[in-house]
């Protein structure tokens, strides 16, 4: 008997109907092992050796996996194709102990097809220790931020606070673009524009160049003087033409632009982005949600273009199939783009959030493998001058554009995408020549003003994060899950807004962590376990120059929490005892405002609010 085990139950059944007898499949459940919850787990002076243990109720599964590793005649590992997965395939082995000469094989797969599945099975591989350091060195890092900057945090601040190595990085931002939305001052501008006619047709050019700067003026009586000037004026076409503009489509999508895409065009958060997509992924619909690579396997590009002849003809199917490379910083080039498993499977017409995604996610792979789509640009750079040759020194531009062929844009655009040169339009423009004289009808002014930077969306935290660097596909959602559960940010219009809690947070960890929540410094510290994982830095190595630089902000953050304390006023017996654990009741100051606590804290956490007693001016006497 072949044992072959996987993550997530439906993923057993399905892959186990796909190898039919002579195969047991079982699934783990996730990580079947970690650091203990209760105290830190390293120990730091062993060369920061983790004690890791059993998941609490996942003690029969562990029992029940040992005993099918032991008696199976081979054993193939085929937990998720990432670094977690080949973390949990060796805490398996761990577990099992020794198994002597019995071949066990690391088999992954980017989709659960029973070809994929076959084909992986049958050109298995050894278990990649360098994925499995670099999962433990990122698993022992984020532990010894969070176990040891969290308590000082709670005692700083006064309350039940945790901070995270990821998490509040991305709390930073959201504090830090709170405080540029509060510094901002808005101001006022003008700009102008000249209405003009040229072959009985009527378009707009703006101000472009005056003087060889950039047009804004920042009084209305500056934009009137001009327009007074240029009422007399003279418009002659200096420089105009045609061109052709391809418009590429993008490439298939990886888990942050999944989220980002999701969030404007289904309203979907990260995290139930994600849900949904582990269940699409599951069901063999689509290829592995965790990836920030683009490339696309050859059978897949192959069935796209089949498909494309097929349902809009020759003209949408580009001669060479698009080649794509990621723009993300530290991606795994190697991994493929999430795409449909089996093209021919339409998107369904039914309003289940599952099958929109699902639709979106085959629209954007299917329009990937498309043409590009063609537009005509018409550009002109028009003079204005007292006399056709004596040009004033500025320039108005008009530039408009034609869609000529639609390519991709039969199937799909990104929901709020907007190409960057069609912000320069201004309209339909129609066909000049260098030298026309052009009939000025009107010069509007336009007023404006600056604005200060949008809070971030989800959607719009999650590309920061992944464009600075900061945390893997995998932990995008569960960072913004993080700070949203406790509270640290809320939701407001569907925009991030710092809490007083997260604002104060923030201000502790940056202030007294530098290092280890500075944004460039957690990018970095990506990019050494990438190393790690391509066996280019020992663990030993990292670990050893992360503690180097961690542990004096620790001890002054720990000698300023001490005076912090010392100076706090004390706690105040209120004559009560506590309904949980029968110690006294005591009344304290946190981090927003006065409470009612048990003395017996932390080993018990009974709270409750202050009760306020109206105040009777007038007693009513017996």
């Amino acid at each position: 008997m072949k044992l072959v085990i996987v993550e997530s139950p439906a993923k057993a059944k399905k892959i186990a109907h796909f190898l039919g007898d002579g195969w047991q499949v079982e699934a783990c459940r996730g990580h079947v092992r970690d650091l203990p919850e209760t105290e830190l787990g390293v120990d730091i002076d062993a060369d920061f050796r983790p004690q890791y243990q059993v998941l609490a109720g996942k003690g029969n599964l562990v029992k029940k996996l040992v005993k099918a590793i032991r008696e199976a005649d081979a054993v193939y590992l085929a937990t998720d194709p990432d670094r977690e997965g080949e973390a949990i395939a060796w805490h398996l082995l761990a577990l099992a102990g020794n198994l002597k000469d019995k071949p066990v094989y690391r088999s992954a797969f980017n989709a659960i097809t029973e070809s994929a599945v076959k084909a992986a099975l049958a050109e298995p591989r050894s278990l990649d220790q360098s994925l499995v350091e670099a999962q433990s060195v990122r698993r022992i890092v984020d532990r010894l931020v969070g176990y040891l900057v969290s308590p000082l945090a709670c005692k700083a601040l006064n309350g039940r606070l945790s901070a995270g190595r990821v998490q509040s990085v991305a709390l930073r931002l959201v504090v830090e673009r709170e405080r540029e939305i509060e510094a901002f001052k808005v101001e006022s501008f003008w700009t102008l524009k000249a209405i003009l006619e040229a072959n009985d047709s009527r378009f707009e050019a703006k101000l472009h160049r005056l003087k060889d700067a950039d047009v804004k003026f920042n009084a209305r009586e500056q934009a009137e003087k001009l327009v007074g000037l240029l009422q007399s004026a003279s418009f002659r076409v200096n420089k105009a033409g045609q061109t052709l503009k391809l418009r590429n489509p993008l490439p298939p999508f990886t888990t942050s632009s999944l989220q980002q895409a999701a969030a404007k065009g289904l309203g979907l958060s990260p995290e139930k982005t994600m849900q949904l997509a582990q269940t699409l992924y599951e069901q063999g619909r689509i290829t592995y949600h965790r990836t920030d690579g683009v490339s696309v396997a050859v059978e897949a590009q192959q069935a796209a273009g089949l498909l494309i002849l097929k349902d809009y003809g020759t003209e949408y199917l580009p001669e060479t199939p698009p080649v794509y490379k990621t723009r993300t910083a530290n991606a795994q080039e190697a991994h493929e783009g999430i795409r449909p498993t089996d093209v021919s499977h339409l998107p369904e017409a039914n309003d289940g959030d599952a099958a929109k995604l699902y639709a979106l996610i085959w629209k954007r792979f299917v329009a990937s493998q498309m043409a590009p789509a063609r537009y005509t640009v018409t550009a002109a750079l028009i003079h204005a001058g007292k006399a056709v040759d004596k040009p004033f020194p500025l320039i108005f531009k008009a530039q408009g554009r034609v869609l000529d062929f639609d390519g991709f844009l039969r199937v799909y655009e990104e929901p709020d995408d907007v190409d960057q040169s069609e912000a320069e339009d201004s309209g339909a423009v129609p066909a000049l020549k260098d030298g026309q004289t052009l009939h000025l009808v009107e010069l509007p002014i336009d007023e404006g003003q600056t604005r200060p930077p949008a809070r971030f969306s989800e959607a719009a935290l999650v590309q920061k994060l992944e464009a600075v660097g900061v945390g893997r596909p995998s932990t995008f959602a569960s960072m913004l899950k993080v700070i949203k559960d406790k509270k640290y940010v809320a939701l407001k219009q569907k925009r991030l807004q710092p809490t007083e809690t997260g604002t104060q947070l923030n201000d502790f960890v940056v202030e007294r962590f530098p290092q280890v929540f500075d944004v460039a410094y957690t990018a970095r510290l990506e990019t050494a376990l990438d190393r790690v994982a391509n066996d280019d830095l020992s663990r030993s190595d990292l670990l050893s120059a992360f503690w180097r630089g961690f542990q004096p902000q620790l001890k002054a953050a720990t000698e300023y929490t001490l005076t912090q304390m010392k100076a706090r006023p004390q706690a105040k017996p209120i004559g009560e005892t506590c309904p949980e654990c029968d110690a006294d009741l005591v009344e304290r100051q946190g981090s927003n405002g006065v409470f009612v606590g048990c003395s017996a804290y932390p080993k018990c956490s009974y709270t409750r609010n202050v009760e306020h007693k109206p105040l009777v001016l007038h007693p009513v006497e017996d």
